[in-house]
């Protein structure tokens, strides 16, 4: 009996601007180019493994984020160089949103020969930093109370 093709066609990846990202929110594919570089910083893990992190300003026409770029990641990461990030998620540490990329994520420099891949940005606009926005965690009773259902659990 003959094998059957089951699998369903990769679906084109959906990209996203700078200024749509919205905290704790995940998959998100982006065209940006590297802004700024902060010094690299180590961090020993539970299991006393090292992880290097590089925090860089990316950015496209909409605005700028901060990237978390980890171990490999960060010999992609130079000033001025265009890169393709693929199922990234935005977090949010110490009150401020996260570009992350995870091991289910990947970082390329662009172009990356993926003809669904949109051209690099013309320019980055710097006066729109998302990572520049407190967020505050709030707890779900304070929300009820604020939109006035009168009642509590």
């Amino acid at each position: 009996m003959a094998a059957v093709n089951t699998k369903k066609p990769l679906r084109r990846a959906t990209y996203v601007k700078v200024k749509d990202l919205a905290p704790a929110t995940k998959g998100h594919c982006l065209v940006v180019q590297v802004h700024a570089i902060d010094p690299a910083t180590e961090k020993t893990r539970i299991d006393g493994s090292i992880v290097r992190i590089v925090e860089a300003t990316v950015g496209d026409e909409t605005g700028t984020v901060v990237l978390n770029a980890r171990n490999e990641q960060i010999k992609l990461v130079e000033v001025g160089r265009v890169l393709v990030i693929r199922n990234a998620s935005a977090d949010v540490y110490n009150g401020f949103l996260r570009l992350n990329v995870t091991q289910w994520g990947k970082i390329a420099p662009h172009p990356d020969g993926i003809a669904s891949t949109p051209h690099a940005p013309q320019s980055v606009n710097t006066s729109n930093n998302v990572s520049g926005i407190e967020y505050e965690l709030v707890p779900a009773e304070d929300v009820d109370h604020e939109e006035g259902d009168g009642h509590h659990d």
